[in-house]
């Protein structure tokens, strides 16, 4: 099956950390979802698709944005993360939203439907990514467009790096995952140009989007730390020798110290925003 490691992956483990780490998440990503929708302008009325929809935080502004005449699909193939993002809509009172557990590299999804998709840090998981495109392009309307966003390469993006860098002179440091489907598939914007031109999408454009991101939701260094410190690092910080594992620690609280400014840990970033027409 299509992408059955990022299916277990957002199923049986990443799922429940974002949920656990749900507002350090949106803090942070914040300022992509709203240039998102900017540049994406959704219009009352239009059909949008939502992909790697996640808690459905993006879903949710489209949904306002496009108005009760319109709908929104959000797609995601992780169930907690649905879940949630169904108790969110309810609790908002949108009622404009189809949830969908699917994948979209091979979900059949209506032809020639939609005037709008997005995606926020959704698209870089396929293990087809031609394909992936191809089939959203097939479900979009002639004249609709595509919007998403996708993180440059990881040295690029510090807040992701501090914690393995300076963990490592105190425990041993799981190797970060390096090819295939990941957060940084899409590093390279040749790349990502080539993929969207063979899956047919015409008029691409790809900006560089770099704003500061507030990790740990403003709430000082320890909450920064359980942010950062997740999956394969907490385990391997759990497995160090008790001192290791304190001066590490405490090595990283005054790492993150550095980058707080007003009480926030405030970080460079580097992301693609990237549109393209059918």
């Amino acid at each position: 099956m299509a992408n059955e490691d990022m299916r277990r992956y957002w199923n049986e483990t990443a799922g429940a950390e974002w949920l656990a780490r749900e507002i350090e998440f949106e803090t942070a990503l914040a300022p992509f979802r709203d240039e998102l929708r900017r540049r994406a302008a959704p219009a009352r009325g239009e059909h949008a698709l939502d992909v790697g929809c996640g808690f459905g935080p993006t879903t949710v502004t489209l949904a306002d944005a496009v108005g009760p005449d319109g709908r929104v699909m959000g797609v995601d193939v992780s169930a907690p993360l649905l879940q949630r993002a169904r108790d969110r809509a309810a609790a908002a009172g949108v009622t404009n939203i189809i949830w969908r557990e699917d994948d979209v590299q091979v979900a059949a999804l209506p032809a020639r439907h939609f005037d709008l998709v997005v995606s926020r840090f959704g698209v870089m998981f396929f293990d087809d990514p031609v394909a992936a495109f191809a089939n959203i392009r097939s479900a979009t309307k002639p004249g609709g467009r595509l919007h998403f966003a996708c993180w440059q390469s990881a040295d690029r993006n510090p807040w992701y790096t501090l914690a393995g860098r300076v963990l490592a002179a105190y425990i041993e440091v799981p190797d970060a995952p390096s090819g295939g489907p990941g957060p940084f598939a899409f590093a390279d914007a040749t790349l990502v140009a080539k993929v969207l031109a063979d899956a047919g999408w015409r008029s691409v454009s790809i900006d560089s989007f770099e704003p500061l991101m507030v990790e740990g939701a403003g709430a000082g260094a320890d909450r920064v730390v359980h942010h950062m410190v997740r999956g394969p690092m907490a385990a391997a910080l759990a497995a160090a020798p008790e001192q290791d594992r304190a001066s590490g620690l405490a090595a990283l609280r005054r790492a993150i110290e550095e980058h707080t400014v007003d009480g926030e840990a405030r970080f460079p970033t580097a992301a693609w925003l990237v549109a393209a027409g059918p």
